[in-house]
């Protein structure tokens, strides 16, 4: 029996959260750095939950990460997602 590689179980780990699409789709549609504190405020969550929620997308390639200070600015990984995609694509045409 063929599994996903950790990659792409990660990627689909990330997309199974609600909060976690919301983040996506509401605040970085637009391109833009945004920190913590904003992700938190601007989705009514705390701060630790949204840093909670910013790293597991990190971790599947959604997020990249720059430091400046004691503040982490997280933006969009288009080229990651759109490679991850095509991987998990082709994987489903292969099974199915």
């Amino acid at each position: 029996m063929n599994t996903l590689d950790q990659q792409l179980q990660d990627f689909l780990k990330a997309l199974a959260s609600d909060t976690r699409q919301r983040i996506l789709l509401n605040i970085f549609s637009d391109g833009a750095e945004h920190d913590v504190g904003e992700v938190a405020e601007r989705m009514g969550i705390g701060a630790s939950a949204a840093s909670e929620n910013l790293s597991m997308l990190k971790r599947a390639g959604f997020l990249t990460a720059r430091r400046q200070g004691k503040h982490v600015f997280y933006c969009h990984n288009r080229d990651r997602i759109l490679e991850l995609m095509t991987r998990l694509s082709g994987v489903l045409q292969d099974c199915c």
